[in-house]
């Protein structure tokens, strides 16, 4: 995860802007504008506010989909955008298929679209993931693979958490015996461990000591800098929190334009994670 980690330490920062273009939450002046092109006009806004103060940049890939064709030239342009302004991507797939396919995906990913790093979803074992760091290796990028490990959402400890040892436990040992250091020690498979779950986290990163965290749920989902802290590895650093609602809809409600509000999101939430001990 070279790329993601030199960038955060260059910029200070271990903020990922999330751009997830909802049409339900465009601004005004976007309102009645073709899907895609609104969609285009307010991630490339977004892009361009928010670079100075984020590490990385994650992509939903859904939001995308649903576009059409449409959205597929979008997501390859905004990710060309993204390392324009010297922002390494993630790919938010959470692609979960083996063999041929799991390859097809991450060639399609990391390579055709240049994304720097995806999320995956392990349920299939290391089959699932193996191609995507395969792929990423191929490529050099200074990428990698997330692996969802332990997520944010409400449900995931009905699954999660349903065995014993938990299934989290079992995805934590997954990522601990695939991923390969680089310049900067951190291996290039990383987990996806949700900032709403603490005593979870702090778990996983007794699993995964010297791993690199994507850390989802800030914000919005009622996840906050505390929280957080329970993530940060012996050098009180490894992880990279990722807010998307936070600071797309940071202009709802405020007379402040898109492009202003979502940098002062950005930097609030930067000045939040360093007041509480979170660093790059």
């Amino acid at each position: 995860m070279d790329a993601l980690v030199l960038s955060a330490r260059r910029k200070g920062s271990p903020v990922v802007v999330g751009l997830d273009p909802d049409p339900r939450h465009l601004p005004p002046e976007m309102h009645g504008l073709p899907e895609a092109e609104a969609a285009r006009e307010f991630c490339l806004g977004v892009l361009e506010a928010t670079a100075p103060e984020a590490a990385a940049v994650k992509l939903q890939s859904a939001y995308f989909e649903r576009l059409g064709a449409p959205g597929a030239v979008l997501y390859a342009e905004l990710l060309r955008a993204a390392a324009d302004l010297d922002l390494p991507t993630i790919a938010d797939v959470k692609r979960g298929d083996i063999g041929p396919v799991a390859a097809a995906y991450a060639e399609a990913h990391l390579s055709v679209y240049g994304a720097t790093s995806v999320t995956v979803n392990p349920y299939m074992g290391a089959d699932a993931v193996v191609p995507f760091l395969d792929e990423a290796r191929r490529v050099g990028a200074g990428g990698g693979a997330f692996v969802l490990v332990a997520t944010s959402n409400p449900s995931a400890a009905e699954l999660q958490n349903s065995s014993e040892p938990p299934l989290y436990e079992a995805a934590a040992r997954l990522v601990a015996g695939l991923g390969r250091p680089g310049e900067t020690g951190y291996p290039d498979a990383g987990a996806v461990v949700g900032a709403t779950r603490p005593e979870v986290g702090w778990g996983v990163r007794e699993l995964l000591p010297d791993a690199l965290f994507l850390a989802p749920g800030y914000g919005a989902q009622r996840g906050d800098a505390a929280n957080v802290r329970a993530l940060l590895d012996a050098r009180g650093a490894g992880v990279l929190v990722n807010s998307s609602r936070g600071i797309l809809r940071a202009f709802e409600g405020t007379e402040t334009g898109y492009k202003d509000a979502a940098r002062a999101a950005t930097r609030r939430m930067r000045a939040d994670l360093e007041a509480a001990g979170v660093r790059a």
